[in-house]
């Protein structure tokens, strides 16, 4: 099924690019399709999920199902994401999406949690909802395999929109969509933000040789799809080296080209913007309540940039050198690398190929690998710039492939023997520090990657004169060096181990009411409960909350592996958050307050028998402004006493008494609420800027309860409360973007039946 989505995607793209862009020959088509499967075929041919499932099973409940299941031992840890928040967010997507819903919320995650302003799952990309169709862990190999796709597609047509030939454009696409950023952060937003670089440069240079409607909808189309892909901060790198990019090739032309093209290439930057305002909204309105954006504004920002002692050289070092590190999967610096074969390539155009165009790309590749490694005075520079001081700009490494891939295609279409020198050159270059270095110091596959290929490539430039041989047998010299390199570097994991059923988790699947579920220490890593449709108060995310980890000294404590770890289960504040059960190591003595409900496998599931339901009402509350989270840490029962944030001076006030009940869940809670006296409702829900409240039908002010979650006042009587989650910021985004894409849809119409009815009129 997979193999089919990526078919049907990848025809309909080529299509377009055909009609839209630039003709295509058939074998051209065919080598773009085939591409990607260099890397992932093992996984889409063979029905395998191309995904590091495996590392779900280094933590309880499933490290005892570990032998059962034959789970290979983790090949990449440093893809944990992958695991951890990218598949399960891709669940939440797809729960949302399935009920109707808008991916506004995550319920599966820290108390309700964000999606779209989330930005990373992606929501609103065209490729995320193409890959709905298909089991989420098995939608993973469509993800990397178009992203591949797209890398190539991009990096072929800028190569020829410089004049490169088909040859040179493949080697072009090669080069790029399989080196080692790509190939590492592919299943990343980050991985598919870059894959869309070339095509935002392709554009960009289409709009200024030939201003017109078609070039800058081709920019627009790009510029928006790289807005939704849901990586801000590549979003920033790539746009702003398409803006140099524009301005270089702006000047070269005369003054009233560069008048159109500028109108043209600013049109297509407002209709992007437009057009993914939908995503871009939401995402500015969550980031300034996070802790995250608070401390990148308040203490990665101001100064100057610290990087430590060495490591520019060190960073250096191993993109000239990639295997001067033993074992990849442990080095944790940015790589810019695009194998021994592109590297001499790129350097024999510099020498030899024509076109102001190599200086342009050498230029901005060597400053992307200064920026990459930290390095003086570039990564300092950057660093003063407004938005720049906020972003990781290491991440610029993945811009230095497309740079070489574009000089290696230059190269290919002015290839001569003197190529080979500059191989053979080269050779020498990395293998005589390799024999300088002690045993055990070098990365044997990758040396034997980097210098056999290259060795081979050299003998092939000098003897074989016939270039139509020659450059093929480049091309797939290329293709070997990288799939040895990094074409292991995402397992393909058989399908059976993502995600199996659980006996433990059996017993939770007759319950209907809400609740929470969480481990103690690093069992049940957060964000696997959502692959069983699990809420886990605990969160492992991107963007946190900022008032609800300043909660953390009430229940929990901030752990060593990336995630608020929970050691004593009798903490009261628990049972406030509506956590009703939790897994703990079957030999552990159960909690005062928990009962057992299963063992299974070495893990055991206990249920609190304290919980409070998911919206109370407390007897007492606390009105007021105050150090809510210290009196937190010492309550006992939080039925008892709840503080709100209201103004005036600290008071304590009956509250109710009322009971609630839930009755529907869709982006929020339908309660009926019955108040003896009039009193605060209780959600435990995190205050995320944009939920609303009604009382029958008529809009009410929430307060912050509990320090990060929901308050709602409800008179005496019955009533029927609704709480949504639905921030104005989205719904300001929504309208734009679909009146955006409804008055293009328009104009495209109106064109069309105007060329029509000009076409017949000549006729």
């Amino acid at each position: 099924m997979t193999v089919v989505v990526y078919l049907a995607t990848v025809l309909a793209l080529l299509a377009l690019a055909h009609v839209y862009v630039t003709r295509l020959s058939r074998g051209t088509a065919l080598v773009l399709l085939l591409l990607p499967l260099v890397f992932t075929g093992r996984a889409l041919l063979t029905g395998r999920v191309y995904a590091p499932v495996e590392l779900t099973y280094t933590s309880e409940p499933l490290y005892a199902h570990q032998t059962e299941l034959a789970v290979p031992d983790p090949q990449n840890r440093m893809l944990s994401d992958i695991a951890f928040q990218m598949i399960p967010w891709r669940q939440a997507v797809r729960h949302s999406v399935a009920h109707g819903e808008w991916p506004l919320l995550n319920r599966f995650e820290g108390c309700g949690d964000i999606l779209a302003g989330e930005a990373q799952p992606a929501p609103f990309s065209p490729f995320t909802l193409i890959a709905l169709i298909l089991p989420v862990a098995a939608s993973f190999g469509f993800t990397a395999s178009i992203a591949f796709f797209l890398a190539a597609l991009g990096a072929f047509l800028l190569a020829r929109e410089l004049e490169c030939s088909e040859m040179a454009s493949l080697v072009s696409a090669a080069v790029f969509a399989l080196g080692a950023p790509i190939a590492l952060q592919i299943l990343w937003p980050l991985g598919f933000g870059w894959a869309l670089f070339p095509l935002i440069l392709m554009a960009t240079r289409r709009v200024v040789d030939a201003p017109s409607i078609r070039s800058a909808a081709v920019l627009a189309v790009a510029l928006t799809l790289e807005a939704l892909a849901g990586h801000p901060e590549t979003l920033l790198h790539v746009t702003a080296i398409g803006t140099a990019y524009g301005i270089f090739e702006l000047a070269r032309r005369d003054r009233k080209q560069r008048g159109r093209a500028l109108a043209y290439v600013v049109g297509a930057g407002i209709v992007a913007l437009l057009l993914s305002a939908i995503a871009i909204l939401p995402m500015l309105d969550a980031s300034s309540q996070t802790v995250e954006h608070r401390i990148r504004t308040e203490f990665f920002a101001p100064g100057p940039l610290r990087v430590a002692a060495g490591l520019p050289r060190a960073a250096l070092l191993s993109d000239l050198l990639p295997f001067a590190r033993n074992g990849f999967r442990s080095f944790p610096m940015a790589r810019a690398e695009a194998g021994s074969i592109a590297l001499a390539l790129a350097i024999f155009a510099l020498w030899r190929a024509r076109g102001r165009e190599r200086w342009f790309f050498a230029t901005l590749g060597f400053l992307s690998l200064l920026a990459s490694a930290n390095a003086w005075p570039v990564a300092q520079l950057l660093h003063r710039l407004p938005l720049f001081n906020l972003a990781l700009n290491d991440r610029l490494a993945s811009a230095v492939p497309l740079c070489v891939a574009i000089l290696a295609a230059l190269a290919v279409d002015a290839l001569s023997d003197r190529a080979g020198i500059v191989m053979a050159g080269l050779l020498v270059t990395l293998a005589v520090p390799a024999l300088a270095m002690r045993v055990g110091s070098i990365d044997t596959p990758r040396f034997v990657a980097e210098v056999v290929p290259l060795a081979i490539a050299a003998i092939v430039v000098l003897l074989v004169a016939n270039r139509k041989i020659a450059i093929p047998v480049l091309l797939a010299l290329i293709l070997l060096q990288r799939t040895i390199s990094d074409g292991a570097l995402v397992p393909a994991n058989d399908s059976r181990i993502a995600y199996p059923q659980l006996a433990l988790f059996q017993p939770l699947q007759s319950i209907h009411e809400p609740f929470r579920i969480v481990a103690t220490g690093p069992g049940l890593f957060p964000n696997t409960a959502t692959m069983y449709g699990l809420e886990d108060a605990r969160v492992m995310t991107a963007m946190t909350l900022t008032s609800y980890d300043e909660t953390f000294p009430a229940w929990c404590r901030r752990g060593g592996f990336g995630f608020n770890q929970i050691d004593d289960l009798t903490r009261p504040m628990l049972s406030m958050l509506n956590v009703r059960f939790a897994v703990v190591p079957d030999g552990d003595p159960i909690p005062d307050g928990w009962r057992s409900v299963v063992a299974d496998h070495g893990s055991r599931l206990v249920e609190n028998t304290r919980v409070l339901p998911r919206a109370f009402v407390p007897r007492n509350i606390r009105a007021g402004v105050g150090n809510d989270v210290e009196d937190m840490v010492a309550a006992t029962d939080f039925s008892e006493l709840a503080w709100l944030d209201l103004p005036g001076a600290a008071r304590d006030l009956a509250n109710g008494p009322g009971t609630v009940a839930i009755h529907s869940r869709k982006l929020g809670f339908d309660l009926d609420a019955v108040m003896t006296r009039d009193g605060f409702v209780v959600i435990s829900e995190t205050a995320w800027r944009g939920w609303r409240a009604y009382v029958d039908g008529q809009p009410k002010k929430i307060v912050r309860a509990n320090h990060a979650f929901l308050g709602v006042f409800v008179p005496s009587g019955h009533h029927k409360v609704r709480v949504v989650y639905l921030p104005q910021a989205f719904v300001t985004g929504r309208m734009i973007s679909l009146i955006t894409l409804a008055l293009l849809i328009t104009a495209a119409l109106v064109l069309r039946i105007g060329a029509h009815a000009s076409s017949r009129r000549r006729q």
